[in-house]
């Protein structure tokens, strides 16, 4: 059996993760804001020293893959060039955020989500004691406005408000309401309740959403010295938004998160101010008109939020990655085909029984084991499947006959 490899890390620059096609480096780009020049640049990066592939992931990281081990050290030297690496491995995992990606131009934003973010990151990297965060320990920064974080992955999250900050942790839908400029210092105040409260557990717990399952979140509020509570609706991306020609900016889809290095630059070329890497598989151009959507759609790039493809999450399976056992996204086209009128993910198809590509609970999920696939209905990977060891071609007929 082809057992999942459990890294318990994410890969980085500064610490690349091997995998079946090569190494994987994943850029922390600041708010997601990526430079034309910085653009252009990176497609170079991945061409010469990669397979020419790019994933958006899902906190929008945006990882080179195939780099030849030999060509790392030359990698290296040119993202420093370009001011993407960070001084060493540990600060760079730690500056683990996302933020919501339009909030200079979108009116129902509560505030800049892009400078919390950036201030938040220098924070985290100034206080070493952080440097035990669990690697995949992330926080988000919601602007408050359309374009909301509520079903991206974060252990602590900030939600700019009128009056404020909201501070809720993954796992519950209580918040903290704190004054905006006290935001960062609670954020980090919480990361250390975080350590020092999963410490006491045995073995110590990785992630917030385990830690607040166990002890509660009022635990974790009372350890950072926060108290008073202020419900917070959940905030979620509205997708219509995303994709397409809007007032303020245009938007295309990336088929699984997944671009090549002619359609970065495709994207660069293109760019009024600069691109949006968002974590919604999607990249936002502001400042650019609708009359260049056809010219993205001949590189291959979704320019409708109905392409089927958007409502299918896969991750690379095999070969690319070393703990597949199935190919997996030709499948995931076929399978999106059959349903075109789907809206928001209804299929999950996974190489193996770690979910890379998704963690929620979809209401179809094929998953890879020994070169076969198991189907789980209205769950995740991990959960109880209906029907096991299919073939590519019996989950097809099962599709078409109705059963599915």
């Amino acid at each position: 059996m082809n057992e999942p490899i459990i890294r318990g890390w994410c890969p980085g620059a500064r610490r690349p993760m091997q995998s079946g096609d090569g190494l994987i480096l994943r850029l922390r780009i600041t708010g997601g804001r990526l430079a034309p020049e910085a653009a252009c640049a990176i497609a170079d990066i991945a061409s010469r020293h990669g397979n020419g592939e790019l994933d958006l992931g899902r906190r929008g990281g945006l990882q080179l893959r195939g780099v030849r081990g030999d060509h790392f050290a030359g990698v290296e030297a040119e993202l420093a060039t370009l001011g993407l690496l960070d001084a060493d491995p540990g600060a760079e995992a730690v500056r683990n955020v996302v933020a919501s990606p339009m909030s200079d131009l979108d009116e129902t934003a509560q505030g800049d989500a892009f400078v919390l973010a950036k201030r938040l990151e220098v924070a985290l990297v100034a206080d070493t004691s952080l440097r035990s965060l669990p690697a995949k320990f992330g926080f988000s920064v919601d602007d408050g406005g359309r374009f909301g974080l509520a079903e991206v992955p974060a252990d602590v999250r900030l939600r700019l408000m009128r009056d404020g900050v909201a501070l809720s942790l993954d796992g519950d839908t209580r918040a903290i309401m704190v004054e905006t400029e006290e935001a960062v210092a609670a954020a980090l105040r919480l990361a250390h309740a975080f350590l020092e409260l999963a410490a006491r557990t045995e073995p110590p717990l990785r992630r917030m959403a385990m830690l607040t399952a166990k002890v509660g979140a009022e635990a974790v509020f009372a350890v950072a010295g926060l108290g008073r509570e202020s419900a917070t609706p959940d905030h979620h991306p509205d997708a219509v938004r995303l994709i397409g020609a809007f007032g303020t900016h245009v938007g295309v889809g990336l088929p699984f998160g997944r671009l090549t290095a002619n359609q970065l630059r495709s994207l660069a070329d293109i760019a009024a101010t600069d691109l949006r890497l968002t974590p919604f598989r999607a990249v936002l151009l502001p400042g650019v008109t609708g009359d260049i959507l056809p010219r993205l759609a001949k590189v291959g790039l979704v320019i409708s939020s109905d392409d089927p493809l958007l409502a299918v999450a896969s991750c690379p399976g095999a070969p690319a990655c070393g703990s597949a056992s199935i190919e997996t996204r030709d499948l995931a086209r076929r399978l999106a085909a059959l349903k075109p009128g789907a809206r928001g993910i209804w299929l999950h198809v996974s190489g193996c029984p770690k979910g890379c590509a998704s963690s929620s609970a979809h209401a179809v999920t094929l998953v890879g084991r020994d070169g076969a696939l198991d189907l789980v209905l209205d769950g995740r990977p991990t959960d109880p499947p209906c029907h096991k060891s299919l073939s590519p071609e019996a989950v097809e007929a099962l599709f078409r006959s109705g059963t599915i």
